[in-house]
């Protein structure tokens, strides 16, 4: 019974700060729309330049990527670039909460960290679920796959949004406990991305920055929803291509990488306080 209240009370409290977040976030209307106008026209861009470089050459492929299925890697790619935003959310909120001279009684609320972490993921969601579902029907609509590769696909882009959240967790706490480290954090991330593969194949690299690929954890789990995709297309090259790194690399970075998030949560703000008032 304990526990059946204590989900409710989870529930509710997610509830409550969706409503909110969303409320505020929507009071500026444009700004809303500035956030998802700037990777749309960066995925036209990218289109054109994938378009162009697959019609020199008839049969021409970039690793696995080829002139039949560029523009559904360049689909999912726009969708994990969009679920990306929410490695700033938690930075964004603590800011705004900070300035409102709310931030301290959030802290000592009786609101469990994962809450917080389900509240936040679930806000931006909603936020950002037009432009994905747009993405989703099209990407469906140009390349068909059966319900079962839809459902896989969906859990490994989930997970993926939870790997950003627990990123983004981490630097909210570093945001409101040790400002001096999030320039450094955010400078880190984006190599990460960048070594990620998100809108380009691997081998768009020369082979020497390949090897930074291939140590980060996060391409893999990129990977796998590009190829999750693929299966339902072209089953024989996509199983093929699927290695226990990717599966170790993300269900690494799904379970464990939340714990790290509110683990590290906990002892940095235990440690350092709110920095700045």
């Amino acid at each position: 019974m304990l526990r059946k209240n204590s989900i409710k009370r989870s529930a509710r409290q997610i509830i409550a700060y969706v409503e909110k977040d969303i409320s505020i976030e929507f009071r500026v209307k444009a700004s809303i729309i500035s956030r998802f106008l700037n990777p749309i026209i960066q995925l036209f861009v990218l289109l054109f330049i994938f378009g162009l470089i697959f019609s020199i050459k008839p049969g021409y492929s970039i690793g696995y990527w080829n002139g039949q299925n560029f523009i559904l890697f360049l689909l999912i790619a726009f969708s994990i670039q969009f679920s990306s935003s929410i490695t700033g959310k938690f930075l964004q909120l603590f800011r705004r909460e900070k300035y409102w001279k709310t931030l301290s009684a959030i802290m000592v609320a009786p609101v469990h960290r994962f809450t917080l972490l389900m509240g936040v993921l679930v806000s931006e969601f909603v936020i950002l679920s037009v432009p994905l579902c747009i993405l989703f029907i099209l990407a469906l609509i140009l390349y068909p796959i059966s319900l079962i590769y839809i459902l896989l696909i969906l859990l490994v882009f989930f997970s993926i949004y939870l790997t950003f959240g627990a990123i983004g967790l981490i630097i909210g706490v570093f945001g409101i406990s040790y400002e001096e480290l999030v320039p450094y954090i955010n400078i880190s991330l984006r190599f990460v991305f960048l070594f990620s593969c998100i809108n380009y194949p691997l081998q768009i690299f020369p082979e020497f920055f390949q090897i930074f690929v291939l140590v980060n954890p996060l391409y893999y789990f990129i990977d796998l929803l590009r190829l999750s995709w693929y299966l339902g297309i072209d089953y024989e090259t996509s199983i093929s291509l699927i290695t226990p790194i990717h599966i170790i690399s993300a269900l690494s970075l799904t379970i464990l990488l939340p714990i790290i998030s509110i683990y590290l949560f906990e002892k940095v703000y235990k440690k350092y306080g709110i920095t700045g008032y």
